[in-house]
């Protein structure tokens, strides 16, 4: 058992040329004592910068399978770029986050200031719960037919989509919630926020200042505490929640546990 503090840098991240935030998010220790196995279980940003040798190693990894939970148009406008000697399964599950107001749009107005946009990432995430779960109910049928070999949850940035997904995760496989939130945030360690700024103003043409997106491309506990806030409130626990919304009753959570936990 590797102990995170020390060897996170070394065991967790995976340092790709084309994609910075790709991770293990195995080797947590569950409630009951008890620990993921290494290597199964990943999470990243988009892949349609890879280049050779992160190709290479990318079919090192086993990966049979990657959830894209980015929207169509951003698949076709960056595609992924995987190796065919080691092709996984893809499975596309788009998300849009922002149901009550277009995305894109906001992006295109440029009206939002940083306060408005922070509210509206927690807006965000709060819909992940009810609004978008048919996609990771997909997901994680997907999951009880994945009997060997290691998948991969992405987005574009591999933070709030891909943050849930992970998070859901984690909660089957019995993580306590503190270290949920341990291995959300190290998404600030990998993910330039600068960088992706950036990104996003060339992107969609944003017309404002630069700085005032940080709050929509940063990580804070805040987000993902929102969608937590909506599970709590309504379920007695996150198991409910798990079992009547994504389809993972006590059967399923312990195929998965007796899958990848040792």
């Amino acid at each position: 058992m590797f102990d995170d503090k020390t060897d996170v840098a070394t065991r967790r991240h995976i340092p790709f040329e084309g994609t910075p935030n790709f991770r293990d998010y195995g080797g947590y220790k569950t409630r009951d004592g008890r620990a993921i196995k290494w290597r199964q279980l990943f999470r990243s940003g988009e892949l349609s910068k890879l280049t050779d040798n992160d190709q290479d190693q990318f079919g090192s990894l086993d990966i049979r399978i990657v959830f894209d939970f980015r929207r169509d148009d951003e698949r076709l406008k960056d595609p992924s770029l995987l190796p065919e000697s080691a092709m996984p399964e893809m499975v596309p599950l788009p998300i849009n986050p922002g149901n009550a107001v277009d995305f894109v749009e906001i992006i295109a107005a440029g009206t939002m200031n940083s306060e408005q946009l922070a509210g509206f990432m927690c807006d965000v995430n709060k819909e992940f719960v009810f609004d978008q779960s048919e996609q990771y109910r997909k997901m994680f049928s997907c999951f009880l037919n994945l009997d060997e070999g290691g998948s991969l949850v992405h987005c574009a940035a591999g933070k709030d989509r891909t943050g849930f997904a992970a998070a859901m995760m984690l909660s089957a496989l019995g993580v306590s919630r503190e270290t949920i939130f341990a291995d959300y945030m190290l998404t600030a360690d990998y993910l330039s926020v600068d960088k992706e700024v950036a990104r996003i103003s060339q992107k969609y043409q944003w017309p404002g200042e630069p700085e005032v997106m940080r709050p929509m491309l940063e990580v804070r506990p805040d987000y993902l505490q929102s969608a937590f806030e909506i599970i709590d409130k309504e379920f007695p626990r996150v198991e409910d929640y798990l079992q009547e919304v994504l389809g993972m009753g006590e059967v399923e959570r312990n195929w998965l546990q007796s899958r990848y936990l040792v």
